[in-house]
């Protein structure tokens, strides 16, 4: 059991976070505090979505704005999904890499003071946990695996716990709904307290936090499954569940499904967004619900053409560099592939010459930064855009 003073420290911190920052303090008053100063695994706070751990000495340490920063920090961990977004990932830089995503968000907030110690990166400001995740394995295998904080608790601030194993997708999903009602009270209340007086660091907060989430993956598949006539046929067995013993009905369209995969090779690839992107193709190919796929690489021009028929195994191996321009790819495609069901095209989106649009749906799956991509986004002149995250 926490000790009176403790007890009454985070009292009082709640109690600032209520009257100057509701939307923080709605997330925190929701969460069962659970001492845990005699657990080896936490030595300063840790949440998961549900419960909030505290280290009984640590909240001793620090001081009331401090322990208002981490108040906050906490349930931004929540806000932000992280402990439902963790997946496979290494659980300590997960934690290192949430902590950044956080601390930039709060240091245009003002809402207490960050602990000495705490992560905060400028170029990390704005991007999401899974690719400051990416950039922190890069980096960490250039330096041979070094340069990563020591302790439970890298960042100092408090960490986040799975809410439950990866696979429990039931359980995922509770959780996701969970935190996406209490964020929207919680946005609701802010709004409604502070109108006209919400700090601009804290709206932009808000206003991103109740953004919808969009799955790529759904998106992706939606997109291939909307752009043929297809029906069920036992005579096509889908070859996804053969290796579980498993014969189900695979799917068969009206007229040749044929999908054209176009890769831009001019800039540095994301080899993990690159990789799952490959694996949802490779999941539509298995389902039936593409028959054929042309892969196209290019950069200014086409640079190479592979076929895939049904049966085979898609492997993406990009090679290039150069400049950028999509004419050439759209122009080869209406040359030699007039029959395609549908486009898809894995690119940074950093070209001025898309070119013209073929005679059928082109969906952008974009990699890179971001933060950039509703500006690139908004600048396609024809298709649908969605960001791939390496997860």
């Amino acid at each position: 059991m926490l000790s009176k003073a403790v007890e009454d420290k985070l009292l009082a911190a709640r109690t600032s976070l209520l009257w100057d920052h509701p939307f923080f303090a709605t997330l925190a008053i929701q969460l069962e505090l659970v001492d845990a100063t005699g657990d080896p695994r936490i030595d300063t706070m840790a949440t998961d979505g549900k419960r909030l751990y505290v280290h009984g000495p640590f909240v001793e340490s620090l001081t009331k704005q401090e322990l208002i920063f981490v108040l906050a920090h906490e349930v931004m961990h929540n806000a932000l999904q992280h402990h439902i977004r963790r997946q496979m990932r290494d659980a300590r830089l997960w934690n290192i890499a949430a902590d950044y995503c956080i601390n930039g968000e709060l240091s245009e907030t003002n809402v207490g003071s960050m602990p000495k110690g705490g992560l905060l990166n400028p170029r990390f400001t704005g991007m999401g946990a899974e690719e400051v995740c990416r950039i922190l394995e890069e980096e960490a295998q250039q330096n041979g695996g070094g340069g990563q904080q020591q302790g439970n608790d890298p960042g100092g601030c408090g960490g986040v716990i799975d809410a439950c194993s990866p696979f429990d997708e039931a359980g995922l999903a509770d959780a996701k709904a969970d935190i996406e009602t209490r964020v929207r009270q919680a946005a609701a209340i802010a709004n409604g307290k502070m109108a006209g007086n919400m700090p601009a660091g804290l709206k932009r907060l808000i206003n991103r936090l109740t953004r919808p989430v969009i799955d790529w993956r759904s998106v992706l598949r939606r997109f291939i499954d909307e752009s043929n006539v297809k029906d069920f046929s036992w005579a096509r067995p889908n070859r996804r569940f053969l290796h579980q013993n498993m014969v189900l009905p695979g799917v068969i369209s009206d007229g040749v499904a044929h999908l054209v995969v176009c890769v831009d090779t001019s800039g540095s690839i994301d080899a993990k967004a690159l990789t799952a992107f490959a694996s949802e193709i490779n999941g539509a190919f298995g389902d039936g619900m593409v028959d054929r796929i042309t892969v196209i690489y290019a950069d200014t021009k086409v640079q190479r053409v592979e076929t895939y028929e049904a049966g085979d195994e898609l492997a993406l191996d990009p090679k290039g560099g150069g400049g950028t321009a999509f004419s050439g790819v759209f122009e080869w495609i209406s040359k030699n592939a007039g029959d395609a069901s549908a486009v898809v095209f894995f690119t940074d989106l950093y070209v001025h010459d898309f070119g013209k649009a073929p005679n059928c749906p082109v969906i952008w799956a974009v990699f890179g930064d971001s933060r950039t991509f509703d500006d690139l986004a908004a600048k396609t002149p024809f298709g649908e855009s969605v960001y791939l995250t390496a997860a």
